[in-house]
This record gives structure tokens, C-alpha cells and sequence, in this order.
């Protein structure tokens, strides 16, 4: 079986697409001196069990091919929803959140392979709140591919990513740790006009955004194994669905405390944080004019 793998960018076309993302902070353990351990314990219950659940619906409008061959599009917001959980209990998003996230526009270019090439922000309202969601690995939720080729069952390409990450971290000096995400597709199998990729994604460091305070370190690990469905025909991926566990160790120096004069130097104290994520989405590609096979 080999798949002639050809992705194509869809001029004059809507690309419609169903995203959601559900993320739990699943696991927070700690080690510090005793005179810390009340202190880590409350934040560390305080942040286990976490949830926030964001659905959007991102609508994709391409226009003709440019002279440069790259297809201008413009990009919308219908529909946005988010949903947090917070000590146990539902948490509905403060002020105009919603709204505001669905006021955004967005305009741009693919290159000829659909990969996206440029994406800037023409109109939406501001809003502070919008840097807590994960819109930036949500806008990234289909693959993007390096090139067509042939590809045979157990033959797979890799894609990477600089993203933040899907939480902000509120330490100081992490507040814009970076990671780096691979997504390694390999062909499972074709069936007619579809084919299904295994997805394997692994996550790390972005050497681009690290930490900014002496002596405080984040290292991210983890990852996690999935599928995409491609539509051969037409040259488009159609679905995607993984689940991952992102896994991030802080090593960080601790306050003097003034109630224990003995510990002048604070030393440091660990935080492990494991953050489980479950991407899926899925997109319909429709013409609005002219021939489908072009």
C-alpha cells in the first residue's frame, strides 16, 4: 500500500472546524523544608483538579491563489465557549470573555500546501483574560505537512511547533516558558479516499522562552499518542483527536521566612505538575464557487 500524500491549500473555500480542548492539572506534588510544607500544600491543592474545558468554532475563508502562489484567507470566530472548574466547583468565565474571544478576526496566507504562512490579528476587542486560553495551540490543532510525498504503511512525517503553554505559570521569572511541541504521523492505513495517521506527540522545552529569574528552572516533558483522518482526494486532514499529559518540574528559591530567623537562606523547593490534554477537532471543506478539482 503506498498513499501518494498531497496536501493541498483549498482556494475559494470555507474551511469549517469543530475544536475542542479539555485540560485538567491531574497531579501537583511538592518538596520543601518543613517550615514551607503548609505553604506548598495549599497551592498544591489549590491547583490539583483543575479544569478548563474550551470549544470553539473556527471558520477558515480563502480567496484566490496570489501571484506569489500563497492563498489569502480570512479567519472567524462563530461560536466560543469555555467552562472552568475550580476547587471541585463549575466557574463560569468573568466579564465579556466569550464575546470578546468571538469579536476576534484574523487574516492571512497558506502556502500551497495549506500550511499556514502568516496570520495577523485585524479586529477584535482586547481583552486581558484571552492570554489564559489556548487559542494559539488551538489555532494549530490540524498537522501541517513539510511536502508531498509517498508514503507507505509504518512511514511517517514530523512536524514542530513553538507554542506557550496551555496554563500560564504564575512564578516569577516562568510567566513566558515556552514549549516545544513534535507531532510525529505515521500511516496507519487507507481506505478509499481516507487514511489514518497514528500521531505520536512529544513535548520540551523552547530554547526561544525560558526562564527569566536566577536560579528558577522548568523542564517540560511528556506527550502522548492519537490518530488524524486525511481526505486523499481532495488533499486536506479532516480529523484529529490526542490525548497527552504535559509534564512540567520547577525548581525554584524559596523566601527567607521572618517567623524562622534560623533559615536565612530559604534554599530551593520542586513543584511536579502533571497536565492532562485532550485536543479534538474536526473540519468540513467546502467550495463557494467554481470547480471542486481544481
Amino acid at each position: 500500500m503506498t498513499l501518494r500524500f498531497a496536501p493541498k491549500a483549498r482556494r475559494l473555500s470555507t474551511y469549517t472546524a469543530d475544536i475542542r480542548l479539555e485540560t485538567t492539572t491531574r497531579e501537583v506534588t511538592f518538596e520543601a523544608p518543613q517550615a514551607y510544607q503548609q505553604s506548598f500544600a495549599f497551592w498544591s491543592n489549590r491547583m490539583k483538579g483543575q479544569k478548563k474545558s474550551e470549544l470553539i468554532e473556527l471558520i477558515t475563508y480563502t480567496q484566490d491563489v496570489a501571484e506569489d502562489g500563497t492563498i489569502p484567507f480570512r479567519r472567524t470566530v462563530p461560536r466560543f465557549q469555555v467552562e472552568f472548574m475550580r476547587a471541585g466547583q463549575p466557574s463560569e468565565p468573568y466579564g465579556t470573555l466569550p464575546d470578546d474571544v468571538k469579536s476576534q478576526v484574523w487574516e492571512g496566507s497558506l502556502d500551497p500546501l495549506g500550511n499556514l504562512k502568516e496570520m495577523r490579528k485585524t479586529a477584535g476587542k482586547d481583552n486581558a483574560d484571552i492570554a489564559s486560553l489556548s487559542l494559539p495551540l488551538i489555532q494549530r490543532a490540524f498537522p501541517e505537512a513539510p511536502a508531498a510525498r509517498d508514503l507507505k504503511a509504518g512511514e511517517s512525517f514530523v512536524e514542530t511547533m513553538a507554542l506557550p503553554l496551555p496554563e500560564p505559570l504564575h512564578i516569577a521569572g516562568l510567566e513566558e516558558i515556552g514549549m516545544r511541541v513534535a507531532r510525529e504521523y505515521t500511516l496507519k492505513e487507507v481506505n478509499g479516499e481516507r487514511a489514518v495517521f497514528g500521531v505520536t506527540v512529544t513535548y520540551a522545552n523552547d530554547p526561544a522562552a525560558s526562564s527569566k529569574a536566577a536560579g528558577t528552572t522548568c523542564t517540560l516533558s511528556g506527550g502522548g499518542e492519537g490518530t488524524a483522518e486525511f481526505d486523499v482526494r481532495r488533499g486536506v486532514f479532516l480529523a484529529f483527536r490526542v490525548p497527552s499529559t504535559l509534564k512540567i518540574d520547577i525548581v525554584a528559591p524559596l523566601r527567607p521566612l521572618p517567623e524562622h530567623p534560623e533559615m536565612k537562606e530559604g534554599g530551593s523547593g520542586k513543584t511536579h505538575i502533571e497536565i492532562d490534554l485532550l485536543l479534538s477537532a474536526q473540519q468540513i471543506v467546502k467550495r463557494v464557487w467554481g470547480e471542486e478539482s481544481d
